[in-house]
């Protein structure tokens, strides 16, 4: 059936028998199966008199149901013609749960002051359920077992006795929902994992990995296979590969790293040139496709960090073991010869399947020692210490070559928490990048691209690394926010970066305006897997893939793949188009739920290392505004709640300038300095509050 002819006759309501008209050949059987289905999609509504028309004749959107853990509720639109959110009030959800795909009446018109704020609307029906299985913890009520959800977004459930498994009273459990209640009668559920005792924050990480899908434990077909390739590499491995134990390669990771998938090389050439080396494990000499490895590795996507614990992709055999550049032992690699001239210009780019032997093992911290001529540190790697500084030369040429051409820096600090024997948050601090990290990065970034280049041109199936241009409505809310301090951005053209660095390069000398690049990366896209190669907004690269961490990502490891095979010319088919297309979809999935794990539990570790400060007065800085409050940050990167009820006085809220609004005179805003005394600190949940302290109150210096 060709459902976009039925959509365009359905502008106006027909009936059944209506439609069948223009449908001679189509049987009623096969028309009401077409229609059934665009129902069910929310595309369009079947009204009482069994008429049909699209969704908008009846005043009808669909979208996504968003929770917000009070009464009322947003649905965010498929169509965003209409840019606010749909506000569903009390008792007009119909059903629905946080995530649910839904159809959505629009009621009326919200107004405060006089001012339009947006649609009202009411669910009406639920198109597709979002949630599966909860997690959460088992509790009593009279003679029933019940599960509190750890989201305050889904509703309380009944857990009969049949399907209470092995839970007891104070379990953290996952549980799939059996029944979704309706009206007064309790949603139903029933337990299919128990993660150990509700208080245990290790209960709770394992809650999170496996509310994200991430798996823990490797099968044992799959362990077995990893440790079959023993410890060293096979003898014929070597064979046909470009032999470069002799040359000075080395690895640069951090101080915690225990996988090495990349290192590098640097070599001055007889006309004037630079050769860069860049060399990669190549896990796909044992990861091979359709293997049991392989499936892992497709199913888990990625790697999972969090403080002082990794969830591999790929069993410690193999990612810590013989795929890792250890120092002094021989490691198959794929490598990345880029000749460059000393402007940092790309002459040519040469790729071989390689054999190396890594001459050490060196960390971020030593290389920064020698970068910055420390004595002890020169001494113990004389060998390399005119390497190191070339390379830093190289990589600060490449790094200003970058800029000219557009690409962002925006250099947003990331938390850093560390753990002791036990687990237990010991430090938290923000992340430092010297010039070590850099140079790693900017070596990382153009052979990536060199790589991305000779796979675009050659029309060779690959994953790309996409970055679309923003939205030019949320670089209009940037805008508007970097006016007051002296900015003029026109969000007409998304395309001119040069005046967004300017923003971030203004940062750097004025601590007043720090949040500007939070809030310039909220409104850009989300970098994203794709077949089809469209580019890098944030870099402005042309062409861009992941090559360097097949360890650790799956796309890398498919890029491989597909390289070698261009490199050997094989033909390609269309299983590979379709091989490389669920690559970059599955990929971007299990990227976002590690994304999300990784966040949810750094919130927890950084809460239980607040709990030692409770009581305690903080200098903090708004980080965020909500009507229902601001979120604030202290200088350790804490972050936390200030609820708008422990604010003096009345605050009212301006969502186009997100700002709150005293009635004496104090504006709230992102970036507004504010002194803060802690008073909730749950590490169960991550949750951390604070309330106002007075300006005079000796702020803690922790």
């Amino acid at each position: 059936m060709n459902t976009n002819r039925i959509l365009k006759l359905l502008k106006n309501p027909l009936r059944i028998d209506e439609l069948k008209r223009f449908f001679p050949e189509t049987s009623k059987r096969e028309l009401l199966a077409a229609l059934d289905e665009l129902v069910s999609s929310g595309q369009i509504v079947k009204n009482k008199k069994n008429r049909y028309a699209i969704s908008s004749h009846f005043g009808c959107i669909s979208g996504k149901f968003l929770s917000t853990s009070r009464d009322f509720s947003f649905v965010e639109q498929d169509n965003k013609t209409n840019e606010k959110d749909i506000y569903i009030p009390a008792g007009a959800s119909g059903g629905a749960w946080h995530g649910d795909y839904v159809l959505v009446k629009l009621t009326r018109q919200r107004t405060f002051r006089g001012r339009t704020r947006g649609q009202e609307g009411e669910v009406i029906k639920v198109l597709k359920r979002a949630a599966t299985e909860i997690t959460g913890s088992i509790r009593k009520q009279g003679k029933s077992f019940i599960l509190v959800p750890d989201s305050h977004k889904y509703p309380t459930m009944l857990v009969p006795k049949a399907h209470i498994s092995t839970a007891k009273v104070g379990d953290r459990v996952a549980a799939k929902i059996m029944f979704y209640g309706e009206r007064r009668v309790l949603p139903q559920a029933s337990v299919t994992k128990v993660f150990g005792k509700n208080g245990d924050m290790q209960a709770s990480i394992a809650a999170i990995l496996h509310e994200n899908g991430i798996t823990i434990p490797f099968s044992d077909e799959v362990l077995s296979e990893a440790k079959s390739f023993g410890d060293k590499i096979p003898p014929d491995s070597i064979n046909g590969r470009k032999d470069l134990r002799d040359e000075l390669i080395f690895t640069i990771d951090g101080d915690d790293a225990q996988d090495f998938d990349d290192a590098v090389s640097l070599e001055k050439l007889e006309n004037g040139n630079l050769l860069l080396g860049v060399h990669i494990a190549d896990v796909s000499h044992y990861v091979t496709t359709g293997s049991p490895l392989d499936h892992e590795a497709f199913y888990r996507g990625t790697s999972v960090y969090y403080p002082g614990h990794v969830v591999p992709m790929l069993p410690f055999e193999l990612s810590a073991g013989l795929c890792s550049l250890r120092p002094d032992e021989d490691r198959l690699a794929f490598s990345v010869f880029m000749e460059l001239e000393p402007n940092g210009r790309k002459i040519k780019s040469n790729f071989y399947k390689s054999v190396i032997r890594s001459k050490a093992r060196m960390t971020y911290h030593n290389v920064n020692l020698i970068l910055n001529n420390d004595k002890e540190m020169c001494e113990k790697y004389a060998f390399l210490v005119d390497k190191a500084k070339d390379m830093a030369a190289l990589a600060d040429t490449l790094h200003k070559r970058r800029l000219a051409r557009g690409a962002l820096e925006l250099d947003i600090p990331e938390p850093e928490i560390l753990t002791d024997g036990k687990g237990e948050p010991v430090s938290l601090s923000y992340r430092e990048r010297e010039q070590a990290e850099r140079m790693i990065e900017e070596f990382m970034l153009i052979a990536n691209e060199s790589v991305a280049e000779f796979m675009e041109h050659n029309n060779y199936p690959s994953v790309y690394r996409v970055h679309e241009n923003p939205d030019p409505q949320k670089l209009r809310v940037f805008a508007q926010f970097a006016r007051p301090f002296g900015h003029k951005i026109d969000a007409s053209k998304p395309n001119d970066t040069h005046q967004f660095q300017l923003v971030l390069d203004a940062v750097k000398n004025d601590p007043k305006q720090k949040a500007l690049p939070t809030l310039l990366l909220r409104s850009l896209a989300r970098a994203r897997y794709c077949e089809e190669n469209l580019g890098h907004y944030g870099l402005q690269a042309k062409y861009y893939l992941h090559f360097t961490s097949p360890i650790r990502r799956y796309p890398d490891l498919i890029t491989h793949r597909m390289l070698t095979r261009a490199l050997e010319n094989d033909t390609f088919t269309a299983n590979d188009i379709m091989s490389v297309e669920n690559a970059a979809s599955q990929s971007t999935t299990r990227e976002l739920a590690a994304d999300s794990a990784e966040r949810t539990i750094d919130r927890l570790y950084i809460a239980a290392y607040m709990e030692q400060f409770l009581g305690e007065v903080f200098d903090a800085e708004v980080s965020g505004v909500q009507a229902f409050g601001v979120f604030v940050t202290l200088a350790n990167s804490a972050e936390g709640l200030v609820r708008v009820e422990s604010l003096p006085g009345y605050y009212e809220y301006d969502e186009e300038k997100m700002q709150l609004l005293g009635k004496n005179g104090v504006k709230l805003t992102i970036g507004t300095p504010i002194k803060v005394r802690l008073i909730r600190a749950d590490r169960l949940s991550g949750q951390i509050d604070f309330t106002p302290a007075l300006e005079q109150e000796k702020p803690c210096q922790h």
